[in-house]
């Protein structure tokens, strides 16, 4: 079964960023970003598991 290296590192990334904006050395909000942003969110998922279905 293969696992998907893109939405770990995906969730990896969104860590990182809530980690860096809780401990405020980020000067933009990672919530605001990802209220605004969430379907490309699905739309890469989405894609990735075709590509990954396709080979």
């Amino acid at each position: 079964m293969k696992k998907s290296i893109g939405i770990s590192l995906l969730l990896i990334a969104l860590g990182i960023a809530f980690l860096l904006d809780n401990l405020e050395y980020m000067q933009i909000s990672v919530s605001e970003i990802i209220k605004t942003y969430w379907p490309v969110i699905l739309i890469w998922m989405g894609i990735e598991k075709l590509i990954r279905d396709w080979k």
